[in-house]
């Protein structure tokens, strides 16, 4: 048959680039991103991130133990807490990226390249040019709310990061210029009153890094230049949190939105299948295009394999580029079930640690609530991008069914129904094999974190 592939407008690649851009510059600044696409040598690369890592998890290990050394003090238990849940949670994100760098590889390559669109065949006799309009129109859209996500998601965790490393480094290289007489500490905030007439003023001196404690440094930590030295190493690890949280995050949106924009443009094919204009075996063939591309995007199972051996060439052809969504949730579901658990506890005492705050002052309390919207978003994309790509699973098999088959040959008939049965399979992102990454999964652990939040004032007013 006359068939013809589609292919990417020419600013497609630039497209993708400069979309994904906050993802990739964080990835490689981490160590993490595939080595093919980066300009650095692979040794100094190997090098980087093992660096990362390693200032990353050491700063976890000083966190560590000033949590053990402080459990009588609930104030900086709950302090404490929200950092060093979120810093392991993202060492072991970054971890799991570096792990499968090579499955981003393929992935990112198939996604940049348009892999799994260039192989559907299209009839010539058949409207390509609206047909391929609207595949363009698909991927531009995709892109550009991935550049949105992106861009805010990055901004808003920097946000955070930067008052945990950036203003508490300028407050203490101002007060050094300027010669003033601070505290140089690590795990506590400054709070200097003045008082002029009859009018107290706190002013907040945020010479914080993270709550930490050095075993056998915390007599001469503040002591220059091993003071400064430290600071930095702390600084250093909130870069990397900051990093490591928009690199698997950004990476997690794009690979689902792309797998939900693939499933969207199966349901709009599957109209074409029945198209009175052509003939029983040319939409047989157009048939058999869409089950290769379903296959292609979803998980393969037994009864679908059995069904592909009428077509022989047909599986063998298309095995080893299957399993999309399989592939991204292999990478993807244990972290995000970590992640359900400890954005559970971070909104909890992120929550509890405002309310604490909320008489000493307004610059205090605006940095939990900054904290909080970013822990409640970070939860909420996991959840909406994966709602999505339920949703389009969803409305798979009413778009099957409403194809006009009965007007089709008994053999056409017969797939048909095949099809049918094998679309309802619900398709979604898991953490493991715990709970699917959906709204009513959000809705449930800001329930539950509102019942903790309750225990935990309560267990304070006593």
């Amino acid at each position: 048959m006359d068939t013809n592939h589609y292919q990417p407008e020419d600013d497609f690649i630039e497209l993708v680039q400069r979309s994904s851009y906050w993802l990739r510059t964080m990835a490689t600044t981490m160590g993490v991103w595939p080595g093919q696409y980066v300009t650095i040598r692979n040794q100094w690369y190997r090098r980087l991130y093992y660096f990362m890592l390693l200032m990353h998890w050491l700063n976890i290990y000083l966190q560590t133990e000033f949590f053990f050394r402080n459990l009588g003090n609930l104030s900086l238990v709950v302090q404490g807490l929200c950092s060093f849940v979120s810093i392991t949670t993202t060492g072991i994100k970054v971890m799991r990226l570096h792990a499968y760098e090579e499955e981003i590889k393929q992935l990112w390559q198939a996604l940049e390249d348009a892999t799994f669109l260039k192989k559907i065949r299209f009839l010539r006799k058949t409207d390509r040019g609206t047909v391929f309009a609207h595949i363009h129109k698909l991927l531009l859209g995709q892109w550009k709310e991935v550049q949105l996500n992106l861009r805010f998601y990055t901004l808003v965790v920097g946000l955070v990061a930067s008052n945990y490393s950036i203003i508490p480094a300028c407050s203490n290289l101002y007060n050094q210029f300027q010669g003033n007489a601070y505290n140089r500490s690590f795990g506590t905030i400054v709070i200097f009153s003045l008082k002029k007439s009859s009018i107290t003023v706190k002013l907040f001196c945020f010479d914080i890094v993270y709550n930490t404690y050095y075993p056998f440094l915390e007599p001469i930590k503040r002591r220059s230049p091993l003071f400064e030295l430290l600071f930095c190493s702390e600084s250093l690890s909130g870069y990397t949190t900051w990093a490591g949280v928009v690199a698997f995050d950004g990476l997690y949106v794009v690979m689902v939105l792309y797998a939900a924009s693939l499933m969207r443009l199966l349901r709009d094919l599957m109209h074409e299948t029945a198209n009175p204009d052509l003939t029983h075996t040319e939409r047989a063939f157009f048939q058999r295009e869409c089950i290769l591309h379903h296959i292609r995007t979803m998980q393969l199972s037994s009864l679908f394999l059995t069904f592909l051996t009428r077509w022989r060439s047909v599986a063998n052809r298309c095995l080893c580029s299957c399993r999309l969504i399989e592939r991204i949730n292999e990478i993807f579901s244990p972290v995000l079930l970590v992640q359900l658990f400890t954005s559970t506890s971070i909104i909890c005492v992120i929550a509890f640690a405002a309310s604490m705050h909320a008489d000493e002052g307004d610059s205090q309390t605006m940095l939990m609530v900054l904290y909080l919207i970013a822990a409640i978003y970070q939860l909420f994309q996991f959840c909406w991008y994966g709602q999505r790509l339920q949703n389009e699973s969803t409305e798979l098999p009413l778009s099957v069914y409403d194809v006009q088959w009965e007007l089709c040959a008994e053999r056409f008939k017969s797939t048909h129904h095949i099809l049918l049965l094998y679309s309802q399979r619900q398709i979604d992102m898991r953490a493991w094999s715990f709970s699917a990454m959906s709204l009513e999964t959000f809705s449930t652990i800001i329930r539950s974190a509102a019942s903790y939040f309750t225990v935990l004032q309560t267990l304070a007013e006593e």
